[in-house]
């Protein structure tokens, strides 16, 4: 009868632990840092804004592999472009004229937040016109 009393008090106990660890998850949505995009030239000046502009970021185009056209937004504090990626799409043209054109591809997983239950989509691994870069939420082009 002793055996049984201990038995149930560790069911209890836990019963108690595993519930106090889904108390403080919640079921929240993460949305995915926006890729920057920055563009520069040897020298490390930037080809998009400044004094040293060549492309007029009203004149860039985002498509993504399913020939979907992507928004961005021009960030004037940081200097880039940026977007959202979508895990619907892996690959993305930059298209800075007419004529120029870069390809970056991403291979997404998927991470947990400390404060969340749910899992969100991140990116693996980034390349940049098929060589692999950091895998970083900038992304720096040189022209």
């Amino acid at each position: 009868m002793k055996a049984f009393k201990i038995f149930i008090y560790l069911i209890i106990l836990s019963s108690v632990f595993f519930l106090s660890n889904c108390i403080s998850c919640d079921d929240c949505n993460i949305s995915a840092a926006p890729k920057q995009i920055k563009v520069e030239n040897s020298s490390g000046k930037n080809l998009i804004f400044g004094s040293s502009k060549k492309y007029d970021p009203f004149d860039i185009v985002i498509k993504n592999n399913l020939n979907e056209t992507v928004e961005f937004y021009t960030n004037n504090d940081n200097q880039t472009i940026d977007f959202t990626f979508s895990i619907k799409a892996d690959t993305y043209y930059i298209y800075l004229n007419s004529t120029e054109k870069e390809t970056i591809k991403f291979v997404y997983g998927k991470e947990k937040n400390i404060d969340c239950c749910n899992e969100f989509d991140v990116t693996k691994s980034t390349w940049l016109n098929s060589v692999q870069i950091s895998n970083y939420d900038q992304i720096t082009i040189v022209k």
